[in-house]
């Protein structure tokens, strides 16, 4: 991914090129390919360029065309349609950067040019006829934006380091924002950061700012997906392999490696092997990483998740496959330089041992099958619960006499009988003991960190949790916005900028995304007991038939295996804190005091290691704060 940022003095007083250089480079410590500065009056634009797809090489950004001056991190995919329709430099199409694309689209659509680009994008032109920034997202907010906005400066960037490199920039803590994550260890907000005055730019969302007005503007719905209904089921499975291969082939446009996710799950694995036979095309080989850790030296492999994984990777000749081990130190190496405030809250870290292997070999294209479960590769389980909800009562009963056929599971049986009972309680009853299940899941083990003032505060903050939504079309939906998965694809994006490559997730294509949402919802529903059928069918050809149709696996092992590790890192922090080499920085929403005793006092031999309550999320967020706390003494 490229770096970008800009300044705009919306009071019109020039921009102090100083402070434009600082926030060059803070985002420049990664070594860019290329960097530069655009200063004009009152706006400043910067860019650190990472050449990956092949005509990034003929960029040269921020790109300054008459009166408009663009700054970007883009692939942009569907360049073959776009030049047809817009204004393109008379040289070849292969000699062409996205970032020209980009700027015609503009020339022509204007406000309106994102409804017509596909691919992962977030971009600001500055309009010097209009005086005003234009800022666009993707769709589905696979390229990060941040800004910072008050009466007469805006400063954005697509990494919030960089913002905070501008002494003008209000850097206090947002209390709700550290509520949450310490409740709930994850940050799932459409807007808001650690910071008060630093918020994202939503997907699908763009926004004008000059200097008199602020207007945001969502250019594309989810909802607003096509029905789509063809005649027989095979035309779905027809369709869905050709967007799937479409979605693949568009993200393998690097002229570096290319390294990719291959869990041996059917997510994962049918988008390594369809990359692995397009490279074979090339003699290029792809370097696949398996998420999980390897077993403990008693296990021999027998577990699906590491055994699926090798035999998948062994289909194809030019898949070098790397199996790795995340000993303690790995883990307690994190706690130590891993920054909650910049860097993400989504931290699991396998991937973060992945991540310095995919640079490691040079690669700067990851590969995700992130996304499939909520969308495209869904399981269906709440087809029939959304059928009561309808009142489809007869065709509820005939699903149900199928189940029994094939033999529901006892697992799934539970979840329809609750289901039927909150169908069937008065509503009062209901209310009565979703309030019980409410309270005993606010009643919390937080508290033992915090100071008292910060407990009362943060009792105002209920945790988000996911709803009890019946229906597969209003699942995938509320999955969508939750937030996790935004969570999650903005912290491997910070995370891996330093790394000097990208992630690319085929499965969130918006191609894919809207087939997903249009089609009819009984797709999705288990086919005489095969569940997700229909995106197997659409890749059967890529993986053995025996992993296809294996039954979502018994994760017991894995659980074991990652408890194992993450006890192991604990015991290490609790000799460095009795030590004195591991301290909780002093704040107002901590007592370090509480931490240390806590973890300094813990028998492992005795009390299981997650009695220990979020004591992870408590030392990423105190350490975080003692960075916070040097930067700005020192800024």
């Amino acid at each position: 991914m490229s770096g970008f940022f800009g300044i705009f003095n919306r009071n019109g007083k020039p921009v102090d090129k100083k402070i434009a250089e600082d926030m060059l480079k803070v985002m420049s410590t990664w070594e860019p390919d290329e960097q530069n500065i655009w200063i004009d009056g009152s706006v400043a634009l910067g860019h650190a360029m990472l050449w990956n797809t092949p005509e990034s090489k003929y960029e040269h950004l921020p790109l300054q065309e008459d009166v408009y001056i663009l700054t970007m991190d883009a692939r942009i995919d569907n360049r073959d349609e776009l030049a047809n329709e817009i204004e393109l430099p008379d040289r070849p199409l292969s000699q062409i950067g996205d970032s020209e694309f980009i700027l015609g689209a503009y020339k022509k659509w204007g406000e309106e040019c994102p409804k017509h680009l596909l691919g992962d994008f977030a971009f600001v032109v500055w309009d010097e006829k209009k005086e005003q920034l234009f800022c666009a997202r993707d769709h589905v907010g696979i390229k990060s934006f941040y800004y910072y906005v008050d009466d007469n400066l805006v400063v954005f960037s697509n990494d919030i380091e960089t913002i905070l490199a501008n002494r003008y920039v209000c850097k206090e803590l947002d209390d709700a924002t550290v509520a949450t994550f310490l409740k709930a260890e994850g940050v799932f907000m459409k807007r808001d950061t650690f910071f008060k005055k630093i918020k994202k730019l939503p997907p699908a969302t763009t926004i004008i700012i000059s200097m008199s007005e602020i207007k945001e503007n969502l250019y594309w719905s989810i909802e607003e997906s096509p029905l789509i209904e063809f005649s027989t089921y095979e035309e779905y499975v027809y369709k869905l392999r050709e967007l799937y291969q479409i979605a693949v082939k568009a993200r393998l446009r690097t002229t570096y490696k290319i390294a990719s996710h291959l869990s041996g799950g059917i997510d994962s694995s049918p988008i390594a092997v369809l990359a692995a036979r397009k490279l074979q095309e090339k003699n290029q080989n792809l370097y696949a990483f398996n998420w999980l850790d390897i077993p403990l030296s008693d296990d021999k492999y027998e577990y699906e998740a590491w055994n699926f994984s090798r035999r998948v990777a062994n289909t194809e000749k030019n898949i070098i496959h790397d199996e790795f081990c995340i000993d303690e130190n790995f883990w307690v190496e994190q706690y130590q330089k891993h920054n909650i405030f910049t860097k993400g809250t989504m931290y699991y870290w396998q991937e973060y041992y992945v991540q310095e292997a995919v640079k490691q070999i040079g690669a700067r294209t990851l590969l995700s099958g992130w996304g499939g479960d909520e969308l495209i590769s869904h399981n269906g389980r709440s087809y029939i619960l959304g059928l009561l909800n309808q009142m489809k009562i007869f065709m509820a009963i005939k699903y149900l006499l199928l189940e029994k056929k094939y033999q529901l599971n006892s697992a799934k049986k539970w979840v329809l009988l609750k289901y039927i009972l909150k169908f069937i309680l008065p509503s009062w009853i209901v209310k009565l003991l979703s309030k019980k299940k409410n309270e005993e899941k606010d009643s919390i083990k937080y508290e033992m960190y915090m100071t008292p003032e910060f407990i009362e505060f943060s009792k105002q903050h209920k945790n988000k949790e996911f709803p009890d939504i019946a229906g597969v079309r209003k699942r995938q939906l509320t999955l969508f916005y939750y937030g996790h998965l935004q969570e999650r694809i903005e912290s491997w994006s910070l995370s891996a900028f330093p790394k000097k490559f990208e992630y690319r997730y085929p499965l969130l294509d918006k191609r894919i995304i809207e087939f997903a949402i249009g089609i009819p919802e009984e797709m999705y529903y288990p086919q005489k007991g095969k569940n997700r059928h229909l995106i197997k069918n659409a890749v059967k050809d890529l993986l053995p038939i025996d992993i296809l149709w294996f039954p979502k696996p018994n994760e017991t092992k894995v659980n074991h295996t990652i408890k194992h590790t993450y006890m192991q890192a604990l015991k290490l922090v609790q000799k460095k804190y009795k030590k004195g080499l591991f301290k909780c920085a002093k704040n107002n929403y901590l007592d370090g005091t509480k931490v240390e005793n806590k973890i300094s006092d813990f028998d492992f031999e005795k009390s299981d290691v997650f009695e220990l309550g979020n004591l992870e999320a408590v030392i990423l967020f105190s350490k975080a704060k003692e960075y916070l706390d040097y930067y700005l003494k020192n800024i």
